[in-house]
């Protein structure tokens, strides 16, 4: 064992993938550690809550980040899986845009691909919302009337930002398929948007689908599509279920976070009983909404069954005496 270890060690110091560097300096073959692979640097704050829940006391999870999804899967391919058991080491990616573009695609039981575009899009739900309002950010003890007040507006305020940014992830899809190098962070949607007593409206510049994407488009220094081929990319990114599952995480993150405040804002309107917005019992913005919410979302069945398949098993197949 002990010269499987100075190998290990010895492949880690020659490894130009840093991600797998640092895999190499972590494995214990024979301790109680299982492994994960994941994109960038909030992902284990979603991913580490339900693997822990399932692990036994004596387990721990070590996850490394890789940088982006290419890497996840550059690891995940270069592999040795005749020398690393495959459920004990696991890998974490978004689906992203890949429904609709022609990209080489990795599969394997051990390699774990969101439901929808990113893991942030299951953040977005009114039993996330209600946990948030009441737990970060101080509103309680809401009757019936006054929760379906809540729901009717997070539910008014989703269906209006998701259908106001269809043609902004059409143009995005044609921008990708053309492999055009777009900061998709660059797009400011306080730009797009407002909120008035807790409704999201847009702005009156932006009101129209064209004048929405030429906006973008300019601010990343880039030019829109012909409308027919933006019409053409809606048309299909409709059909294929984009408005309920192919939004970029990150602007529905911003959308749930501003939502959530919008509404704490105007609570008095909503609620007889408070004068003004209660004190936040946490500070929330979209800067750090991860590490707050994240623990309060419900995760997908496929990853709570994705741990089960590979963590839970593989540990179940190790005899206790091999963990020292």
């Amino acid at each position: 064992m002990e010269v499987e270890m100075l190998q290990i060690h010895a492949d880690a110091l020659q490894s130009s993938n840093a991600a797998y560097h640092e895999f190499l300096l972590h494995y214990k073959p024979n301790e109680c550690f299982v492994y994960g692979f994941v994109e960038g640097k909030e992902d284990p704050m979603f991913y580490r809550g339900l693997i822990e829940n399932h692990l036994p006391e004596e387990w721990e999870l070590i996850l490394i980040r890789t940088g982006n999804r290419d890497n996840v899967f550059a690891t995940f391919q270069n592999m040795d899986w005749i020398r690393f058991p495959p459920k004990r080491v696991c890998f974490f990616v978004d689906r992203d845009l890949s429904e609709f573009l022609e990209e080489e695609s990795c599969s394997g039981s051990n390699l774990y691909v969101t439901d929808n575009y990113s893991i942030e899009n299951d953040i977005v739900t009114v039993g996330t919302l209600k946990r948030v309002l009441e737990e970060v950010l101080g509103i309680t003890e809401l009757n019936a009337i006054e929760t379906g007040k809540i729901e009717e507006i997070f539910e008014h305020n989703d269906n209006i930002f998701r259908e106001a940014m269809a043609p902004v992830m059409a143009q995005i899809l044609l921008w990708r398929r053309a492999r055009k190098k777009v900061s998709l962070d660059n797009i400011q949607l306080k730009e797009l948007f407002a909120f008035v007593n807790a409704k999201i409206v847009l702005k009156k510049e932006w009101s129209s689908p064209n004048a929405r994407v030429q906006h973008i488009a300019t601010r990343l220094n880039d030019t829109a599509s012909p409308p027919h081929e933006l019409a053409a990319s809606e048309a299909e990114f409709r059909k294929k279920q984009g408005l309920k599952r192919y939004i970029r995480g990150k602007y529905l993150l911003w959308f749930f976070v501003q939502c959530a405040l919008e509404i704490h804002k105007a609570i008095p309107t909503i609620c007889e009983k408070y004068k003004s917005p209660p004190k936040h019992r946490v500070g929330l913005g979209v800067g750090n909404s991860m590490p707050i919410i994240a623990p309060r979302i419900r995760h997908p069945i496929s990853l709570e069954n994705f741990i089960i398949r590979n963590y839970v098993e593989y540990i179940k197949g190790v005899r206790t005496a091999s963990c020292n």
